[in-house]
């Protein structure tokens, strides 16, 4: 069985690279996500506006990925975000994908006005805010909770309120389809139904297939990042570094705990997998030492060992680890776990430092300035529209050194119609060989930001490390 389930994740990932040169052919911007399971591309939209609750509105570019070989979902601006996937099977241009997400805007505008006079039958007069669903506000004690209605007679219930914490089984269990007359009798349909569900459950802990020593939140996106593995038994399991890098991992090993501390200082890694009974080491004493680390935060450590103890559970949780797991080492089984600690992951990782560093890239008139940066990446000030992937050089002030290193556009603040940004988080993926200790050494020298909450170019958004 596992190695069916290789096959099939390499059938997968050659199937999204043959649509990511599609895509590219097409003159769009394209690019695998970490693990090859998606692509995202960022398509250029003509200058015809599109017609939104608030009126005509010219997006300038639309950002979606890949679901499968024939269907994208739109990601950017956050107009398109609520539409459903979108088939482009038979697409053979840029313009026809344009086309195919002008359908699915007009078509969902049509049934967003049903649901607008569906609403003003029972008295209640609800908008839409500048996305295809109207917001209805349930008058709770959570200003948050508002009901999204997407058609007439359906209606999306909020998870806050009463159904704050609690998992529900099948996203379907959100959807309500009330017979009322009145605006009133919809409020308290719903507010109702958000009662009998939430007194149904209990809040539900994540379930592990293998023991996690601490409840993780729940995934947010499947961002993978550079991954440190840590004892001689880890360096050797080439299955374990092989099934890591087909889930997008870059994957770097050390035997000892010196040794890791020793890479540190030219290199960041957002997760470390350590084994719990090193050579000359424990492998929890290297939990505080990887923290106490220039630029280092709060950075995700797991331990791996190979017999099940509670006193050592214990003592790798009161340490600061982030997961404790036991038994033999089944590479597979494995890798899927440490893949969804490392996307779970929403603590920054690393430390955040107020200072300014131009910033450029290609084609750039106008270079931006940082507000703050990190091991992780940058917070640029400004409203350029940088692009979604590029080489950026970071130009340090003082030294007049410039480093170069690969980067994504993780976030924008407050987001214009042109893609344009108040702030913009990058986040680093490689620099020039050498580069990065360069960068780690310049982030030695200054002063740690006074805000100890959010990042710069972090993982999250809009905390990113």
């Amino acid at each position: 069985m596992r190695g069916i389930s290789r096959v099939a994740e390499t059938d997968e990932l050659h199937r999204q690279r043959v649509l990511e040169r599609r895509l590219q052919g097409m003159g769009l911007e394209a690019g695998l996500l970490p693990g090859g399971r998606a692509v995202v591309a960022t398509l250029p939209l003509g200058a015809e506006p599109f017609d939104t609750p608030d009126g005509p509105r010219v997006l300038r570019a639309a950002r979606f990925y890949t679901i499968g070989h024939d269907r994208i979902k739109c990601m950017a601006p956050r107009a398109l975000f609520q539409l459903a996937p979108i088939r482009i099977g038979g697409c053979d241009s840029a313009a026809h994908i344009e086309t195919r997400i002008r359908e699915a805007w007009d078509a969902r505008m049509r049934t967003l006005r049903d649901a607008e006079r569906w609403l003003a039958s029972l008295g209640i007069g609800a908008r839409a805010h500048g996305t295809p669903v109207l917001s209805l506000p349930l008058g709770l004690d959570d200003e948050r909770a508002h009901a999204a209605v997407v058609e007439p007679g359906r209606v999306i219930l909020p998870s806050v309120g009463a159904l704050a914490g609690h998992a529900l089984a099948d996203p379907s269990e959100r959807v309500f389809e009330p017979a009322v007359a009145t605006g009133t009798e919809l409020v308290i349909a719903i507010t109702v139904r958000m009662e009998a569900i939430a007194r149904g459950r209990r809040v539900a802990p994540s379930r592990r297939t293998i023991d996690v020593a601490s409840d993780l939140p729940a995934p947010r996106n499947a961002q993978t990042a550079p991954v440190l593995l840590v004892g001689s038994r880890l360096a050797t399991a080439h299955a374990l570094h092989e099934s890591l890098r087909l889930r997008g991992f870059q994957v770097t090993t050390v035997n000892a705990a010196s040794a890791a501390l020793e890479v540190f200082q030219s290199q960041s890694f957002g997760l470390v997998i350590t084994d719990a009974r090193l050579d000359r080491a424990d492998g929890i004493e290297l939990v505080p030492a990887l923290r106490g680390l220039p630029g280092v935060l709060d950075l995700p450590v797991v331990l791996l060992d190979e017999r099940t103890s509670d006193a050592r559970r214990a003592a790798a949780k009161s340490a600061g680890a982030c997961g404790y797991l036991s038994g033999p080492l089944d590479a597979s089984r494995l890798a899927t776990a440490l893949a969804q600690i490392a996307s779970e992951r929403k603590r920054r990782r690393f430390v955040r430092y107020a200072c300014a560093v131009s910033v450029s890239w290609p084609a750039c008139r106008t270079p931006l300035v940082t507000a703050e940066v990190g091991r992780g990446g940058v917070l640029l000030r400004g409203t350029a529209a940088t692009p979604t992937r590029a080489q950026f050089a970071l130009h340090l002030p003082e030294t007049r050194v410039t480093l170069h290193v690969d980067a994504e556009t993780a976030y924008r603040l407050r987001e214009g119609p042109d893609w344009s940004a108040d702030g913009v988080g990058l986040r680093f993926a490689r620099f020039e060989p050498g580069e990065e200790a360069d960068w780690i050494g310049y982030l030695s020298t200054l002063p740690v930001a006074k805000s100890a909450a959010g990042s710069a170019g972090s993982d999250e958004h809009p905390n990113a490390d």
